[in-house]
């Protein structure tokens, strides 16, 4: 694993810890506050929405970070060597035209609301904070569909050295 790979990972992976625990801590302040004091912070609620969104697009990169998302692999599975290694390029790059769609329309989302000005209704806080998670995870997806997709072709293509080509 080189050094990018490992910022990369670990960054993520960091940035999910410290969002959990943020939306964990200030919703269990926020009930205890209700039930104890009969109030409760107004602001929590927007600022774990945002967090929320951050961790579940981040939470998206992490699964194909590994390979723990649904797919329908039923014919994958029963293909060996190069069959197995073109069928597993064109889920990646059928991943990768989603993932290029959501950080098209994603740039696009975040510079509409930086152009009118979007607010959130209790902080004020610039709306596009919460719409950037979709193209800057966007580009953490592709990198790791880039990365996964790589290694299951060479794995799928060294499976036919291995058993000589022959089927399972």
């Amino acid at each position: 694993m080189n050094m990018l790979d490992k910022f990369v990972n670990n960054l993520e992976e960091i940035i999910i810890y410290i969002m959990m625990a943020y939306m964990t801590i200030m919703n269990f302040l926020n009930v205890l506050a209700r039930y104890v004091f009969s109030a409760s912070f107004s602001f929590t609620e927007e600022l774990t929405v945002t967090v929320f969104v951050w961790v579940t697009m981040m939470g998206i990169a992490l699964g194909f970070k590994r390979n723990v998302h649904l797919g329908m692999s039923f014919v994958v599975d029963h293909c060996h060597g190069k069959t197995k290694a073109l069928l597993i390029l064109f889920s990646g790059l059928c991943s990768l035209a989603f993932t290029a769609i959501l950080l098209i329309y994603g740039t696009q989302m975040v510079q509409d609301q930086m152009t009118m000005g979007s607010t959130t209704p209790v902080l004020g806080m610039p709306q596009y904070v919460q719409g950037l998670a979709m193209p800057v995870c966007a580009v953490f997806i592709a990198y790791h569909v880039i990365g996964i997709t790589y290694k299951l072709m060479k794995d799928a293509l060294n499976e036919e050295k291995t058993d000589g080509g022959a089927a399972l």
